[in-house]
């Protein structure tokens, strides 16, 4: 018959086995059994240990993937690599593109004393991190103050001191196997750190290393981002220039000032026309692009007459939906009160809506431009007869280049920028646009903007 503590260690063991680490091994008066209890014990432990520690790495891998930059994934992850590496301070470095230069870029402590703090720059040449770079595996000082009597040069050590630090544990981070940088642990305690602090960076340093590379790389893609705007002015600025100049000499040429010419040359002279107010409404686009994309898009707000805003856009498209036999009907109300916005941006909305729909309305149609006042809304909407828009490409409409796939009925171009500069425009008032269509009964675009 099997012995009974025997069996409870049998039994034990297979807990451990199944994935259950919550096991209770009571001690034995024999010392071989106990000796058996005790291993069963402490394999569950360091079970538990582990199950625990894969868990916090799993937490975050998780927080580090939901986000790109670099401070707020420190701060988030702060408090939970603590869970696996003591420390009173975390500290991380970047090497510069120069490749002899280290720089905090993120620092975190609980210590009333910060000396080293974000910025902080310390030669990688010639230094203990450069062996530590080049041999690839983190150094580990547990007693700081005995390191410092025999480094008594190394000004980071000092500072450390100063700051209160007793231990660190020094750890290269690669990214593609190219070093990136530094993550210093440290404690205001001595003999903190050992060899399974060291085993627990290794599984995180993949991780911890992305972060600092993905941060790089996306200062690197803003700076780039930044430059494109930049060029996008500048061009689209330099290019309006002579585009106005084309249309000024076009201008004394249809006026006759160069004397007459025939059917042929004016219909030549028509078209360079068309093609320069293209270019002069491209080029304009762009520079709106640019401003927004680099957050300089200007919004201008004072008290203005709507009614005579409203007309004024009318009239300037009435005589354009007549040349394509389209009937531009105006409907508001005489009594619009007075509003406080931008006239010349909201002024390019309302032209972008009318000159959308006479672009995608056939002759023979109509299109009208309405604007009311509902409880302090001031609300402007252009209805066409067009042949509408599909429901699933709706949403593309107001983003960057976002085209619906209809085409215009005249064969006007357009950028796919218009409705998405209107967005930004509304935006900026505190306002929204929407559209509503159906296909076959036309399409109806809003903007709606408070007056106070």
């Amino acid at each position: 018959m099997q012995n009974p503590d025997i069996q409870k260690y049998i039994t034990a063991l297979k807990s451990i086995k199944s994935g259950n680490f919550n096991i209770s091994v009571p001690k034995h008066p024999d010392p071989k059994i106990e000796e058996l209890g005790q291993l069963i014990r402490e394999v569950g432990q360091s079970f538990s240990k582990k199950i625990e520690e894969s868990d916090i790495i799993f937490q975050i891998t998780e927080k580090i993937n939901e986000n790109i930059n670099l401070e707020d994934v420190w701060n988030d992850i702060y408090d939970t690599v603590k869970q696996i590496i003591p420390y009173n301070r975390l500290r991380v470095t970047r090497i510069l593109d120069d490749q002899k230069t280290v720089r905090t870029c993120w620092q975190k402590t609980d210590s009333d004393i910060v000396i080293i703090k974000k910025g902080y720059k310390t030669q990688l040449k010639g230094s203990s991190l450069q062996k530590i770079i080049e041999s690839g595996k983190p150094r580990l000082i547990n007693n700081i103050e005995e390191y410092y009597k025999d480094h008594p040069d190394s000004i980071s050590t000092k500072l450390i001191l100063q700051e209160g630090m007793k231990s660190s544990l020094s750890c290269p981070m690669y990214a593609l196997n190219q070093p990136i940088g530094f993550l210093f642990f440290s404690s205001r305690n001595i003999n903190t750190y050992n060899q399974h602090h060291i085993d627990m960076y290794n599984k995180l340093s993949p991780h911890l290393s992305m972060i600092v590379k993905k941060s790089r790389m996306r200062k690197q893609l803003l700076e780039l981002d930044e430059l494109k705007n930049q060029f996008l002015g500048i061009a689209a600025h330099d290019l309006k220039s002579p585009t106005n100049v084309i249309k000024s000499y076009l201008a004394l040429w249809k006026q006759g000032y160069y004397g007459s010419y025939d059917k042929a040359q004016k219909m030549s002279l028509d078209v360079i026309e068309r093609n320069a107010d293209r270019m002069i409404m491209l080029i304009d686009d762009l520079l709106d692009l640019s401003a927004i994309e680099s957050g300089a898009i200007q919004i201008n707000k004072k008290i203005i007459n709507f009614n005579e805003l409203i007309l004024d856009n009318y009239i300037s498209n009435k005589s354009i939906a007549e040349k394509k036999s389209i009937k531009l009907i105006l409907d508001i109300n005489d009594e619009l009160p007075e509003a406080n916005l931008d006239a010349n941006r909201i002024y390019q909305v309302i032209d972008n809506y009318i000159s959308n729909a006479i672009k995608y309305s056939q002759p023979g149609t109509e299109v009208v431009l309405s604007a009311e006042v509902k409880d302090d809304i001031l609300q402007v909407s252009v209805k066409d007869q067009g042949e509408g828009i599909p429901k699933n490409k709706q949403k593309v409409l107001f983003t960057k280049f976002g085209k619906a796939g209809v085409k215009p009925t005249g064969k006007e171009k357009s950028t796919g920028l218009g409705l998405f500069i209107v967005q930004q425009i509304i935006e900026g008032h505190d306002g929204v646009v929407w559209v509503d269509s159906e296909i076959g009964k036309g399409s109806t675009f809003h903007f709606q903007i408070p007056l106070m």
